[in-house]
């Protein structure tokens, strides 16, 4: 047995609300778990038409382009994770966006002190956008991979961007969101006036179930019928490059969009509890960090046989800070030697070894944290949008997906003609490394900017398999926090047995190693932040949460769950 530490799920499920009605229901041949309930349903017809699970998977990623362009988008990238069951072959496709050819390691520095950086400059404005990879991705996938005509995949995502669709809360919040951020520095709305048009009803507040129509049925309907050359040659794409521009200087080039290429990985693998599992490699930290800690739990448990917890709620505080220590081992570790492995060495043998997280181990106190030097190797600086799906068919197939155009409309810049919400991936890069980026992560020199390099990512697509037949599929979006609810809904879905309606709602913390904070969210900080305060961990009440959406193969057929904190639902055949 690779895990006997057990986390608190028994008590996590105690404090967990029930999940949706709709998201405990079984399904015979196939479930979709996508974060808004019409993208679900985008999946789920694809495959009434007899489409696989990877026609399913495109045909999801382009409806949540028209209905979440906050999160994600044609203007973005991502991961793509596949089991075939028939070939029992892991496949993982990277379209994460790539740094412009006019990118270099000093873009974002500040002139007057190049140590620090121009926070701004990666953040919203041209310079933020990388080259996108969303539907390279797509389409990639679907034309190796998938059986239905492109026409007919897309047609869901088409309809939707036609004829509109009703305004949620998480709509809502949105724009009031967005609004705000923009009414607190001046000359925000006329510089990101195409966003507030095209995107935020022109200013105007939106109420629950008002009518959004999508910009984006033009160029839907040119991929839908010309495939990724209709996105990245062509009309389009010199609409991007010439929104892409910043004081009358062009920052992505048509070459950029012409050269753009997806990218197959060999995806990391690993074995607990009789699963066998399956993540993503670099670009993407989550892999590397979900095998390390979960190495390093099984490591902790060998070093102290008495540690069997979940079922002892007294005990409650004990694990959740050992998981916080995992966690903390794991991000420090990513910020030294992580990035794109195109163009840096990334030790990934090394740090999914059991024998590193051996090692790791033993610096690990049950009763007390440590000062942040204390974990991997890397010393700190002295001085979300995203979304995730996951598919799975009767026959043992499985997709997960997790794409972005970063925080929260990406750059904020628009392409107006065809109303292309363009990524802010930049600042996934250690724009100055030693500093923090957006989500207040601090990056080594591995993911400094480089030309047509990778930004280093969190997402954490992964699948659980058993018997050769895919158990489980998920993942989260949510920024760093990515890699610790993945980790933590694994752990509920695999060692304890829930069902994704209730391992998906349940409560989770999240530590980073940097800023040294232990985020917990309401219900376990009302019961355990005393008790973690004692072990010196420094604990705040968390606000938002990163978002899971898990499906399963059960005794009693397939489940899906969509995260309720962002309003989506799955849906099935």
């Amino acid at each position: 047995m690779l895990f006997r530490l057990v986390v608190t799920v028994v008590l996590i499920a105690q404090l967990a609300g029930p999940g949706r009605a709709a998201d405990g229901v079984f399904y015979s041949r196939g479930v979709v778990a996508a974060d808004h309930p019409l993208a679900s349903r985008a999946g789920v017809e694809i495959l009434e038409q007899g489409g696989n699970v990877v026609d399913a998977a495109v045909a999801t990623g382009f409806a949540l382009s028209v209905l979440r362009p906050a999160s994600s988008g044609i203007g973005g990238g991502g991961f793509m994770l596949i089991w075939n069951r028939e070939l029992q072959r892991a496949i993982c496709i990277d379209y994460r966006e790539r740094a412009p050819s006019k990118a270099t390691h000093d873009t974002y520095a500040d002139p007057q002190s190049p140590q620090s950086q121009i926070p701004e400059l990666s953040y919203h404005g041209a310079l933020a956008i990388a080259v996108p990879g969303h539907v390279a991705g797509l389409c990639y996938a679907h034309e190796k991979y998938g059986k239905l005509r492109l026409e007919r995949v897309l047609a869901p995502a088409i309809r939707l961007a036609t004829e509109g669709f009703p305004a949620d809360p998480q709509d809502l919040e949105v724009q009031a969101e967005v609004l705000k951020e923009m009414d607190e520095r001046p000359g925000l709305r006329e510089r990101y006036r195409v966003l507030i048009d095209r995107y935020l009803q022109r200013g105007r507040a939106l109420n629950l179930g008002d009518k959004i129509v999508s910009p984006q049925a033009d160029v839907l309907q040119m991929i839908s019928r010309n495939g990724a050359k209709a996105f990245y040659q062509g009309d389009v794409a010199r609409a991007i490059v010439a929104a892409a521009e910043t004081n009358g200087k062009k920052w992505l080039s048509l070459e950029d969009l012409a050269a753009y290429q997806p990218t197959e990985r060999k995806a990391l693998s690993g074995r607990f509890d009789g699963y066998d599992l399956i993540t993503m490699p670099p670009p993407s930290s989550g892999g590397i960090a979900l095998i390390e800690a979960l190495n390093m739990l099984q490591a902790i448990e060998h070093n102290h046989s008495g540690l069997r917890i979940a079922t002892n709620t007294r005990q409650a505080p004990a694990t959740l800070h050992v998981l916080t220590e995992v966690l903390k081992h794991a991000f420090a570790d990513r910020a030294e030697f992580l990035g794109d492995p195109d163009y840096v060495p990334v030790p990934v043998d090394r740090l999914t070894s059991p024998e590193y997280a051996k090692t790791l181990a033993k610096r690990v106190k049950l009763d007390l944290t440590q000062p942040p030097e204390a974990y991997g190797r890397y010393m700190p600086s002295k001085d979300a949008g995203t979304t995730h799906f996951s598919i799975m068919d009767a026959q043992g197939n499985a997709v997960a997906c997790t794409e972005t155009v970063n925080t929260t409309f990406g750059s904020w810049v628009v392409e107006p003609k065809f109303g292309i919400v363009l990524n802010n991936e930049m600042d996934d890069f250690a724009a100055v490394p030693g500093t923090a980026n957006a989500f207040g992560l601090i990056q080594g020199e591995a993911n400094a900017v480089a030309a047509g390099k990778r930004p280093l990512s969190s997402m954490t697509p992964t699948i659980v398999i058993r018997d050769g037949k895919a158990v489980h599929a998920l993942g989260a979006s949510g920024g760093p926090k990515i890699i610790s609810a993945t980790l933590q809904v694994l752990l509920n879905l695999t060692r304890y047995g829930m069902p994704p309606s209730t391992a998906v709602p349940a409560p989770r913390l999240h530590h980073q190693w940097m800023p040294d904070t232990l985020l917990l969210e309401t219900p376990l900080f009302n019961a355990w932040a005393p008790h973690l305060k004692q072990r010196g961990h420094q604990v705040k009440q968390a606000g938002e949460s990163a978002v899971v959406q898990a499906v399963s193969r059960l005794p009693e057929g397939l489940q899906g769950t969509s995260d309720p904190r962002k309003n989506g639902r799955a849906a099935g055949f």
